[in-house]
């Protein structure tokens, strides 16, 4: 959903690509009844991200099913992902070739894409991609709250579910000064700085300049 195509390079993920809309998407859900329990649960990270970016109503529906879509109930998954892909499907029909609206899908991507591509380089367990994201939207949510964009009920308020559904909310093992240099790289950046997906309140996101290395320093370190 949404026709994009990418390639990784060795300086960070997706940097080539082009946009081409399929003519079928089809969804089966026995596919996700198959995948190891990591996998699965590094995929609901990206569902997370539509409730905060797009649809509050999805947010608190995902905090009520929390069972249910661990137990990986076939209606709560079909209900879910229908929902995923209509929110996505009215954001690319409206920003197709991502010159606007489109970088909401971002909310997450920019931190954790650096350090997705670090921990893979680097790291003898990797994180998974959703892992990654459900850090870079802990981190982006704790910058958001530092520029007084959410409150701390916010902040919490996501990190718990996250934490519920089995996702990293933080990384140890992530060097700041390597992920803010590979950051550098993303491809959404305007210029010769990233830009940031920051939420200030749940449904609502918006994409915004670089707040600075120093803001995004304290905001991965959660030193204010």
């Amino acid at each position: 959903v949404g026709g994009k195509t990418g390639v990784n390079l060795k300086s960070g993920k997706n940097l080539v690509g082009a946009f081409y809309q399929p003519r079928l998407v089809l969804c089966d859900l026995d596919t996700l009844k198959a995948l190891p329990r990591r996998e699965y649960v590094s995929g609901l990270a990206e569902v997370i991200k539509y409730g905060i970016i797009y649809d509050e109503i999805l947010f608190a529906q995902l905090e009520r099913n929390l069972a249910r879509l661990l137990q990986r109930d076939t209606k709560t998954l079909r209900d879910v992902v229908a929902r995923c892909c209509e929110i996505k499907a009215d954001v690319v029909g409206q920003d197709e070739t991502e010159s606007g609206l489109r970088a909401i899908l971002n909310f997450g991507h920019t931190i954790g894409h650096a350090l997705e591509s670090y921990s893979v380089a680097h790291h003898p367990d990797p994180l998974r991609h959703g892992e990654a994201v459900a850090i870079g939207m802990t981190w982006a949510a704790r910058a958001a709250r530092i520029l007084h964009l959410v409150d701390r009920q916010f902040e919490a308020k996501q990190a718990s579910l996250l934490r519920e559904l089995g996702l990293p909310v933080d990384w140890p093992a992530a060097p700041v000064d390597k992920i803010l240099q590979a950051m550098k790289y993303d491809k959404k950046r305007k210029g010769k700085e990233p830009r940031l997906v920051l939420p200030s309140e749940f449904g609502q996101v918006e994409s915004r300049e670089w707040p600075g290395d120093n803001l995004v320093t304290q905001a991965i370190n959660g030193v204010e």
